[in-house]
């Protein structure tokens, strides 16, 4: 591994380990997870920053939870 691709994974798990509250013991994924980023960074034409690879692997917020359809029965008559 070149020392600059090196560098840059190391940078980038240190950011991740960072976001995520510092975890204890989850630098292997927080690794893994830079190494992926970069490989994607290689095999597409992104800019230099990488910030649109670096959107695809922001973990997703999770959504509101929609309220059931069935929570209120038609068949009821309101008045």
């Amino acid at each position: 591994m070149s020392d600059r691709r090196h560098e840059w994974i190391s940078k980038r798990a240190y950011a991740i380990w960072e976001e995520h509250g510092r975890p204890h013991g989850r630098d292997d994924e927080h690794w893994r997870q830079a190494v992926a980023e970069r490989n994607a960074l290689e095999r597409t034409k992104a800019s230099a920053d990488g910030r649109e690879v670096l959107v695809k692997f922001r973990p997703k917020q999770p959504r509101p939870e929609m309220p059931r359809q069935d929570w209120v029965n038609p068949s009821t008559k309101v008045g």
